[in-house]
Parts: structure tokens; C-alpha cells; sequence
């Protein structure tokens, strides 16, 4: 198995623009901010999941390894047998800042609402379309 991504894909996931102001994007994550955020990710895609930040539960779960250079990734479940509510495992190790989780539960979020998108540039208009609904949501008055 290949120790990183494409750099095609590298390169497009790190373009996702957060919507996050520039003060707060380079942030520790907290798991209290992350849960919180991946609800807003799952209300504007309108796409519920779990997020799993235990990775080897996730693998053992999956039955998918989860490789050290992976930022997050989904499981919907077998083809025959789709999960009704889907994992997203988070490595708390790679991301580590506001930013990088924005990119990767859009990133992630984006594989759950056209999963046959891939990798490509619709693929990644579309995670950006996410991150900019969760920047209304979150800009939005109380």
C-alpha cells in the first residue's frame, strides 16, 4: 500500500479553504470543538455519521487498516449491508489544527454525499461547498 496520497489529491485537499477567521484556524483541536463541528458538518450535508477518534477501533470495525498517513476516512459499511448511520475515524495525530479538520470532515463529509465522486475536482468543489455552508451556519446570528 502507497505511504501517502496522490499528490493530485494531496494538492486539492489542502486548496479546501476553511471558513474559519485566520485567528482561530491554527487552534489545537479539542474533542469537544471536533465533535461540535463534525455536527455541523453532518447537518449541512444532511448526512448523519459517528466520528471514531479510537483508529483501532475504527480498523476492527471496518475491517479496513487505517495507515498512518490517513487524516481522516469514512466507512459506510459493505455494499450489501450499508451502515444507516456511517463512521468517520479521525487521526488526532495528523490534525492537529481548526484548519486540517475542516478540510478533513469536509473532505471526508463530501465522500459520504457523492461517494462516487473519488477524488476528483467535483469532488473537492463540492467539500469546499461544505465548508462554506458550515462558515454561513456557524456566521449566522444566535
Amino acid at each position: 500500500m502507497a505511504d501517502r496520497a496522490h499528490p493530485v489529491t494531496e494538492q486539492r485537499h489542502a486548496e479546501l479553504r476553511s471558513p474559519l477567521p485566520e485567528d482561530e484556524r491554527n487552534l489545537p483541536v479539542d474533542v469537544h470543538w471536533l465533535r461540535r463541528r463534525a455536527k455541523q458538518f453532518a447537518s449541512v450535508s444532511q448526512r448523519d455519521f459517528h466520528l471514531v477518534l479510537d483508529l483501532a477501533a475504527y480498523a476492527s470495525i471496518s475491517g479496513m487498516p487505517f495507515l498512518s498517513h490517513y487524516a481522516a476516512q469514512v466507512y459506510r459499511g459493505p455494499k450489501s449491508a450499508r451502515l444507516k448511520v456511517p463512521l468517520m475515524a479521525v487521526n488526532l495525530q495528523l490534525v492537529t489544527t481548526r484548519e486540517e479538520a475542516d478540510r478533513a470532515l469536509a473532505h471526508e463529509t463530501m465522500h459520504l454525499v457523492v461517494p462516487s465522486y473519488g477524488h476528483k475536482a467535483a469532488a473537492f468543489a463540492r467539500a469546499q461547498l461544505l465548508l462554506d455552508k458550515v462558515g454561513q451556519l456557524t456566521a449566522a446570528p444566535a
